[in-house]
């Protein structure tokens, strides 16, 4: 497989192509690598953890003479002078990387890693070719039949369609847009319609159910009124034959008492008549 590259905005950018930079093909021979700079940088020496720890201490002195800079790494007491010898140092120049530094010095085994992954890469380059011919045919044979089709039909209708036919079917046209808008404004008025019949709907249902509501109110209370009269009425009627019974016997007794004065002053009565008549004629 290529390597990516924008020659474009590699042109612009001033920037090297992914070939040129790319340290796997350094690593793999396909690129020579780049020659190195006669500006070196300073030496990354290596310092001990026990030296850190102690700098860190609350006891660290930093105005000692053991710590100077230049003192640092000769009086340090726990650094063996055969591992200042073994210390790697990397020499890293512009636009270099660690990274690269140590895919450039690395064994064998990894050079052959290396060249294995870019012939698997380089590989792939071929199916993918075949899928992208692949498809560019499944395009092609879809979309050239349908462009094909279209043409006919212009040429057809460029050849064989007559201007009376095509004045008609122009009038054809303008008939539908007409009946369309007519239709569609009749549409319209037919929903305006619609909402206002169902806001009439919603208030007479709600008047109706105020009447239904009303005419609860008025039943109850209606109920109640007859309640009131009604109760004492069925009460008297239901305390009638006692009453009239108590009557009864009242009257037969005053009948008894009037029949016995009766038999015992009609003599009176005559002498009482005879005296109010004998009066009126006087007078």
């Amino acid at each position: 497989m290529a390597p990516y590259s924008n020659s474009k905005i590699l042109k612009r950018t001033g920037s090297p192509s992914f070939s040129k930079r790319s340290p796997v093909l350094y690593k793999s021979g396909r690129v020579s690598a780049r020659p190195r700079s006669r500006y070196i940088l300073p030496p990354i020496l290596e310092h001990s953890p026990n030296r850190e720890a102690r700098r860190r201490s609350a006891y660290f002195d930093p105005f000692g003479s053991a710590f100077d800079a230049g003192e640092d790494s000769d009086q340090d007491p726990d650094c063996d002078p055969e591992q200042q010898a073994e210390r790697p140092t990397f020499l890293w120049e512009d636009e270099k990387t660690l990274v690269s530094d140590l895919l450039h010095n690395g064994d064998d085994q990894e050079s052959e890693d290396t060249v294995k992954l870019a012939s698997l890469a380089e590989s792939l380059q071929t199916p993918f070719s075949h899928q992208s011919k692949e498809l560019l045919d499944e395009i092609a044979d879809t979309l050239v039949p349908a462009v094909n089709t279209v043409k006919r039909g212009h040429q057809i209708l460029n050849e064989k369609v007559d201007e009376t036919f095509a004045l008609g079917i122009l009038e054809f046209d303008e008939a539908c847009k007409t009946l369309e808008t007519a239709t569609i404004s009749s549409h319209n008025e037919i929903k305006k319609s619609y909402h206002a019949s169902q806001a009439r709907v919603r208030d007479l249902l709600k008047q109706l159910e105020e009447a239904y509501a009303r005419r609860n109110r008025l039943c109850a209370d209606f109920e109640k009124a007859l309640d009131e009269i009604a109760d004492p009425a069925i009460e008297a009627l239901k305390a009638l034959p006692s009453r009239a019974e108590r009557v009864i016997e009242t009257l037969e007794k005053n009948n008894k008492r009037i029949e016995k004065d009766a038999a015992s002053g009609r003599g009176k009565d005559d002498k009482y008549l005879k005296e109010l008549l004998s009066k009126l004629a006087a007078v």
